[in-house]
């Protein structure tokens, strides 16, 4: 009997002895490197870049003291005490005709409302900060070696006389000679009446003193700049009279530091365009009272202007 041959083993696989074939390896997928995390900004630029800002600023008639503070502040020296010109409010600061000529200037040069910090000038320490204007110097014409620079004049106005509503007897300066007198600046009239009529009728004091004084009837008169008077008479009708007889001629403008470089040009130019576009004029109705009718326009700029010992 013949034997059947066993049948030949099937082809060897690869996967031979597996279920199934085995995975073939997957090559590991690339990661994108991480995007670089960006710098967290600082709160001022690069030196460099600030440097450069500056000079653009600069150019453009800014001031730049800090990364964040814009222009920072204007200091502005101020005389308060002055009816007219400069006063307190009672809810705190200033106003009268010389604060709306430094907040004019002050939004011209390129600061708002409240970077502007008034200073009372009689207050005033050595310790504090420097003043980049002072408001109510007295401008002298040519170069005084002694003087500061000053922008202006704003005003021109002068001394005058301040009497009680009902007295008729004093018109002019000399109706002073035989009359008990007040004032802040006894030199015009010591210079007019002489030493002797000063020690037996003059007193010196504050334009406030004076008028308590003129008010109760210890003096015949009250000498002072005529918008400070027109304002005391303004604020109490039928209680004082205006002479209207200026003896003096004053020149106010705005005293600046001398290392204040082109501000004095600038401020020229601040001035010059209130003059120019109605500000000037509607202050002066505003603040001096009578006198509006006598200051009908803006005085005649000096370029080169300096001033007269600021306080």
């Amino acid at each position: 009997m013949s034997r059947t041959p066993p049948a030949a083993p099937p082809p060897a696989t690869p996967w031979a002895g597996h279920d199934r074939p085995p995975a073939v390896p997957t090559p590991p997928r690339s990661t994108p490197p991480a995007a670089p995390t960006p710098p967290t900004p600082s709160r001022c630029a690069p030196p460099a870049l600030r440097t450069l800002l500056a000079v653009v600023l600069f150019a453009a008639g800014t001031v730049l003291t800090g990364c964040e503070s814009g222009h920072g502040t204007l200091v502005v020296g101020v005389r308060p005490g002055r009816p007219g010109l400069v006063d307190r409010v009672p809810a705190g600061g200033y106003a009268g005709f010389e604060i709306e000529i430094a907040g004019y200037v002050a939004r011209r040069l390129g600061y708002r409302d409240d970077q502007v910090r008034y200073v009372d000038l009689g207050q005033r320490t050595g310790t504090g900060s420097p003043l980049d204007l002072t408001m109510g110097a007295l401008v002298a014409t040519g170069r005084d070696p002694a003087g500061v620079p000053v922008s202006g004049p704003y005003l021109v106005s002068g001394q005058d006389i301040l009497s009680g509503a009902d007295d008729l007897s004093i018109r002019r300066l000399r109706d002073l000679t035989q009359k008990r007198v007040c004032t802040g600046s006894p030199g015009p009239l010591v210079a007019r009446f002489g030493v002797a009529w000063q020690r037996a009728f003059l007193i010196t004091s504050t334009v406030e003193d004076c008028v308590r004084m003129l008010a109760t009837r210890r003096v015949h008169a009250v000498t002072d700049d005529a918008a400070v008077l027109a304002g005391l008479a303004a604020a109490s009708p039928g209680g004082f009279r205006l002479v209207g007889h200026t003896f003096t001629r004053d020149k106010y403008g705005i005293a600046l530091r001398e290392d204040s470089g082109d501000l004095r040009t600038r401020v020229d130019d601040a001035l010059r365009a209130m003059f120019e576009d109605g500000t000037w004029r509607r202050a002066v109705i505003d603040h001096l009272g009578s006198l509006a009718a006598k200051y009908t326009s803006p005085p005649t700029l000096e370029r080169y202007a300096k001033t007269r010992s600021p306080q």
